[in-house]
């Protein structure tokens, strides 16, 4: 399973592929971490589907980690962005 960091202020793409799910740990900070994914248009839009019961963005306290499930997610193609902290996304 890759691990990818990603820096305060800064974006990630990440195909999930055959990975049911992304482990989002922070590090640094209260982080805010937002999920989208490109649309035809070019435009990003909320990769969080309504049903997974938590918003976009969310936060991950220090030290924690948030398990996001591909079955939350409105494409298995998306980006990963954070502010207020750093994070080490797993997948």
């Amino acid at each position: 399973m890759p691990t990818i960091i990603i820096n305060m202020d800064n974006t990630h793409e990440i195909d999930l592929g055959n990975s049911q799910a992304m482990s989002i740990t922070a590090s640094g900070g209260n982080a805010q971490v937002y999920v989208d994914y490109k649309l035809k248009s070019g435009m990003y839009s909320n990769a969080i589907k309504g049903s997974a019961g938590y918003g976009n963005p969310f936060t991950v306290s220090n030290g924690a980690t948030k398990l996001v499930n591909k079955t939350d997610l409105e494409s298995e193609h998306v980006r990963v962005g954070v502010e207020n902290a750093n994070i080490s996304v797993t997948y």
